[in-house]
């Protein structure tokens, strides 16, 4: 059990599987948290409807058992496997339950964790105030417990935010943050993601070549750890700064990988991302059929997933190519 602990704590979610492999099922369907953690490996390599299994198996052992903080946290991850299969509502439904039950309870991980994955629902849908108050209450959640691993995914968010605004220095210091904290962790699935994000912020700031080194590390070290998924994330972000760089072939092959990659692992949010960021590349190369194509693909499907502001994003793209 403690092992299995450890390898989620440092976002080992290959080496996690290999480990329960080891135990065989029927210890895993014995136990809340082992069924959890199997569920939390499946989902984060891609695999939904297994993770989906197990957290569903975990969710009723913990509440046969009452075993709170597993059943609490269970709901916090079958709103994060919704999530991530673009599964909107039915996420925030899952974070919104959690969070409420976890304030009852006094369960403060669980506050910042369900906080942390309704800050990400309001970021989508392009409210970047409420975002921020779920960020701020997720990171006092996670500092009054001392999740250090939790403050690193709250400032890599509020970095994201601070990027949206144009506040590039705000952006950069809690990117660093970020980076530090899921280091100190011993987190490297997360601090590689910190770097991508970081990478993306220098984009907007103009400094494509460190951006791209930042970007081709994070990727480096996800693809290590057998995490294809954040691999293509950090893809897409290094085909930005590719196309800031002039290198726009390179990008588009890279932007049409990461959707194929997206569409097999059914991840809409990165798919929808990667069209719209490839909208924009054929609109800077004066590709204009091409531009007003995708642009509707990706619009479709952020509108499908509630993101107002890059509908409205990609509407201002549409009007300049009309």
């Amino acid at each position: 059990m403690k092992e299995a602990r450890a390898l989620a704590e440092k976002g080992r979610f290959a080496g996690l599987l290999e480990y329960l492999g080891r135990l065989g099922d029927g210890a895993i369907s014995d136990s809340p948290t082992l069924s959890l953690l199997a569920g939390i490996a499946h989902a984060r390599m891609g695999r939904h409807d297994t993770g989906v299994k197990w957290v569903s198996l975990a969710l009723d052992l913990a509440r046969a058992r009452g075993d709170h903080s597993v059943e609490l946290r269970a709901l916090n991850v079958r709103g994060a496997i919704a999530y991530e299969g673009g599964r909107i509502d039915e996420a925030s439904e899952y974070f919104t339950r959690g969070l409420a039950r976890a304030e009852r309870e006094g369960d403060r991980a669980t506050v910042g964790r369900c906080s942390n994955n309704l800050g990400n629902i309001h970021y989508l849908r392009g409210d970047l105030g409420r975002a921020i108050g779920s960020y701020t209450i997720a990171h006092a959640a996670f500092q009054q417990v001392g999740l250090t691993l939790g403050v690193a995914e709250t400032d890599h968010n509020l970095g994201m935010i601070y990027r949206e605004r144009g506040d590039v220095d705000n952006a950069l210091d809690a990117a660093n943050r970020a980076v530090e904290e899921a280091k100190e962790a011993g987190n490297l699935n997360l601090m590689a993601q910190a770097i991508a994000g970081r990478a993306e912020i220098r984009i907007h700031g103009g400094d494509t070549k460190l951006a791209e080194r930042e970007a081709k590390r994070a990727k480096e070290i996800h693809e290590e750890m057998s995490d294809r998924v954040r691999a293509a994330e950090d893809e897409r972000i290094l085909a930005g700064a590719l196309a800031g760089g002039g290198r726009t072939a390179e990008a588009e092959e890279m932007l049409r990988r990461v959707i194929d990659l997206a569409t097999e692992h059914r991840r809409p949010a990165l798919g929808a991302l990667a069209e719209r960021d490839l909208a924009l590349l054929f609109e800077k190369t004066g590709r204009s059929a091409e531009a007003k194509d995708t642009a509707h693909t990706a619009r479709r499907r952020f509108e499908s997933l509630g993101a107002i502001r890059e509908v409205e994003n990609l509407d201002a793209v549409l009007e300049r190519l009309a």
